[in-house]
């Protein structure tokens, strides 16, 4: 019913058809019009479930505005004005969500409109009541699973946990330790996309991927780190209204460490979650036909590297995991040759051994190269001067001719020709026979003692250094 007073106002009682435009026009005695246009817009509010909502149900809160033009914004609030994710499904519609409701979400939630055009009021608010029901609980349909993952990572090395291709509610992770025995899961992560909450355990440590934010929507994932605790079965579930939809992923774990003792450098690989491995083994990366002592037990594999170690063990050797599903994972560790001591030109090696294997580039294997030591050398050169005095002598001057300067700064070789003296220091000191034995164009010296020792030195009058 209209009714039409002296201030020319109108008024009824609205339905959900009479949204729309109102005009007023008004005639002057002069003939001319007047005339109002005013909007009326009708908002409807629902909630589903219906109260009293059952516990761990999802809430929908929608406020429906009727002409949808009329609106320019809006935004749910919790009864403590907190804001919550509000999207715009279709025009003039305002929606928000409480997932997993329990007592603590009871009250009053207000959606305040904005509306274009002029208005007296720039927002209108609108309430409506939520009430859980603590004795009532909501019953969890069957979690829609995608096909099981496994997976193997190195220690400390980047991971991709997924999740349900499915833009949800509301995001749960739980994790199965790999070690602990009849143990509950442990929630890992929560992801509240509607009041904008996240929650994540501190070990293991999951950081989000993905979207930007929970509230962005899209799918989510995660991306861990693991150290060889965090490996385990890791289930992500995607609530969206009354389906669940879950991912479950197995994670492995291997992680390499080098320990070194007095006699041996051992060389260990442990892994964790051992119900996808099918083999591990240790090879050496060049010599894959190498053998060196293994010793195996439930979850570690170690070899021993003797030390010193020497050109035929030096190198990098891998750890292989090979999941059953055919995916493997190799940790390297490179061995570095043992620095020997071995004289050149007055100078020494260092003769002990670097103790930090990760450093620098590896030394290539030197396969079928022969060593010879400092002391082998000295030992034939000995049984040389004894067995063939002359040919020595004469090898010894031609040397020392050659090197005469350098015989005053080196003492440690006067030192070591003296030790061989004897039967050679009388050849020494009967020169005329050699003269006489000596073949046509050989070179003839003379030569004096060095002082308290019996060595010899050549007189050559035209080398300044050994006047």
């Amino acid at each position: 019913m209209i009714q039409v007073f002296e201030d020319v106002s109108l008024q009824f009682i609205a339905t959900g058809k009479d949204a729309g435009r109102y005009k007023c026009q008004m005639l002057q005695r002069d003939g001319t019009y007047k005339e109002r246009i005013t909007l009326l817009a009708l908002v409807k509010l629902t909630l589903a479930p219906a109260p009293p909502v059952p516990m761990n149900s999802t809430v929908r809160l929608k406020a429906r505005v009727f002409p949808g033009y009329a609106v320019a914004g809006g935004t749910w609030l919790t009864p403590a004005d907190v804001p919550l994710l509000t999207v715009v499904p279709s025009p003039g519609t305002l929606l928000t969500k409480l997932p997993w409701v329990n007592h603590q979400d009871n009250g009053l939630y207000t959606c305040s409109i904005r509306i274009n055009g002029k208005s007296s009021k720039s927002e209108y608010n609108y309430t409506v009541t939520v009430q859980v029901d603590d004795n009532k609980v909501v019953s969890i349909p069957g979690i829609i699973y995608d096909p099981t993952l496994s997976t193997a990572s190195l220690s400390q090395s980047a991971v991709t946990l997924s999740c349900p291709s499915v833009d949800g509610d509301y995001v749960r992770v739980y994790w199965w330790c790999s070690n602990c025995q009849n143990s509950p899961p442990k929630q890992v992560f929560l992801s509240d996309r509607w009041r904008n909450h996240v929650a994540s355990h501190p070990k293991p440590h999951l950081q989000l991927r993905g979207p930007s934010s929970p509230g962005a929507g899209g799918n989510l994932s995660f991306l861990l780190r693991p150290k060889l605790g965090d490996a385990g079965r890791y289930q992500c579930e995607v609530f969206l209204d009354d389906k669940v939809f879950g991912q479950s992923t197995t994670l492995t774990v291997l992680h390499g460490y080098a320990k070194s003792s007095s006699s041996s450098l051992d060389l260990t690989c442990a892994y964790a979650e051992r119900s996808q491995v099918k083999r591990v083994t240790w090879t050496h990366i060049k010599r894959p036909n190498f053998k060196l002592p293994v010793r195996a037990v439930i979850g570690r594999l170690t070899i021993s590297v003797p030390l010193p170690i020497t050109p035929k063990t030096a190198g990098k050797y891998a750890c292989t995991l090979q999941l059953k599903s055919g995916q493997t994972v190799r940790y390297v560790y490179t061995v570095p040759l043992t620095p020997t001591e071995r004289p050149c030109c007055g100078s020494e090696l260092p003769t002990e051994a670097s103790t930090d294997y990760y450093s620098g580039s590896p030394l290539p294997p030197a396969e079928d190269v022969s060593v010879s030591e400092p002391s082998a050398l000295l030992s034939a050169l000995s049984l040389l001067l004894f067995v063939v005095p002359v040919v020595a002598v004469a090898v010894g001057v031609l040397l020392w001719r050659r090197g005469c300067c350098a015989s005053r700064r080196n003492v440690d070789v006067e030192r070591t020709l003296s030790h061989y003296s004897g039967e050679v220091e009388n050849i020494y000191e009967n020169p005329e026979d050699l003269r006489q034995s000596s073949q046509h164009g050989a070179v003839y010296m003379d030569l004096k003692p060095t002082g308290e020792t019996d060595v010899y030195k050549e007189l050559d009058r035209y080398d300044p250094c050994c006047g």
